[in-house]
């Protein structure tokens, strides 16, 4: 019976160890930190712009969704990105770029590679 509790008693000291770290991890992330002192120092600043950009396919070719209206080719999609982010701060921009399920990566890769060169570093990748 000593035996058991024993081994008990390690099991949650190990346990106990683990745990601590991994508690304190999101607390030392510096985008939050970030976030935080842009809180403090305008507590009424909007939060960046999340634009949502889709990929699909049309007859076999992709079709990019979003940063304006209506959809371009991807052949266009990179003059069209430049003229629709003109005048934008690319730091303060985040993209949610999300594709079809029927996109090749390829495609969804050559999007974010457009997005990328016009200065966007914030994208985030739904998956289908």
């Amino acid at each position: 019976m000593v035996d058991v509790v024993l081994v008990i008693l390690i099991f949650f000291m190990a346990s106990i160890v683990f745990v601590g770290p991994e508690w304190f991890l999101p607390a030392a992330l510096p985008a939050q930190q970030a976030q935080d002192e842009t809180a403090q120092a305008d507590p009424f600043a909007l939060p960046s712009p999340t634009l949502q950009v889709r990929v699909a396919l049309l007859d076999g070719s992709p079709i990019i969704s979003g940063l304006g209206s209506g959809s371009v080719a991807l052949s266009e999609f990179e003059s069209h990105a430049a003229a629709q982010l003109a005048g934008a701060s690319p730091e303060t921009i985040n993209i949610r770029l999300s594709a079809a399920g029927d996109v090749p990566w390829q495609h969804v890769v050559a999007v974010q590679d457009i997005l990328t060169r016009q200065g966007i570093r914030n994208i985030a990748l739904d998956t289908p």
